[in-house]
């Protein structure tokens, strides 16, 4: 069920973004995973976490939930989505990116978004630090399987090639109807995620135009490559910081977004 509509925002090309909001203080824009947007569970609970001390600002990315959408699509526009929602708050910002959520925040961020400062769990820039992910650009293959719905195929093939999720595990998510509904929901702009994240190689040149301060997470009990590819995006920003979360997976606790967040926050003063 989709979350209430706090109200929309008009991206740059007329596309209608579905914006909600909770608590009151700081502004802070946060970019899901994936799967993970406006309302749904993961999302929900840090939203939770975060809104007893900042005003916390979702939305659904385009073509996803309740936001519109194009016939072509674009890294810049999505780009220009962020931008959009983060000038709508009228103060200053901090984002936190989660996932694929880094892309679209740090492309944002190069394109001008009001943001002073950024967190970001766990980039998946695999195809950059992973000698086993040579296979891992396959954008074209995932929009092919859609075209062909095989989007079960697309969201399979995205959670293993791209996240290194389990094929057991996989397998057990279609066990529960509810949530690999969910999932087939998102297939078809999975293509958009693995282009978003520079066919999951680093965005050198993008980063390099990162102008504000940038604290990159990851967690010790993640797949091995995760930590070398946030610490790589790290390198790649101007000026950031990485650090390595005890005890957190790809999945973190949101309690543990919120002390990153807080650590950031009292960087910036």
């Amino acid at each position: 069920m989709l979350a209430p509509v706090d109200r929309t925002v008009v991206s740059a090309d007329g596309t209608v973004l579905a914006v909600s909001e909770a608590g009151s203080g700081p502004a802070v824009a946060v970019v899901g995973g994936a799967f993970d947007h406006r309302g749904t569970p993961y999302l929900d609970r840090v939203v939770h976490a975060l809104s007893g001390d900042h005003r916390v600002v979702t939305y659904d990315r385009r073509g996803r939930g309740a936001s519109g959408d194009t016939d072509t699509w674009a890294i810049d526009r999505e780009a220009d989505d962020f931008r959009a929602v983060t000038e709508s708050l009228a103060s200053p910002v901090t984002a936190v990116g989660i996932c694929v959520g880094v892309g679209v925040v740090l492309h944002g961020i190069a394109s001008g978004a009001p943001v002073d400062a950024a967190l970001l769990w766990e980039p998946p820039y695999r195809a950059s630090v992973d000698p086993h992910a040579e296979d891992v650009v396959f954008a074209d293959v995932l929009d092919e399987h859609v075209a062909a719905g095989r989007r079960g195929a697309a969201v399979r093939a995205f959670l293993a090639q791209v996240l290194d999720v389990p094929m057991g595990q996989i397998a057990g998510l279609r066990l529960k109807p509810t949530l690999w509904r969910a999932l087939l929901a998102d297939a078809h702009v999975l293509a958009r995620d693995v282009r978003m994240l520079n066919g999951l190689a680093i965005p050198e040149r993008a980063l390099a135009s990162v102008g504000v301060p940038v604290l990159v997470a990851s967690g010790t009990d993640s797949p091995s490559w995760m930590g070398p590819a946030a610490r790589a995006a790290a390198e790649a920003i101007p000026g950031s910081e990485h650090t390595v979360v005890p005890g957190q997976g790809h999945v973190p606790d949101p309690e543990a977004l919120g002390a990153l967040l807080a650590r950031v926050r009292t960087a910036q003063h």
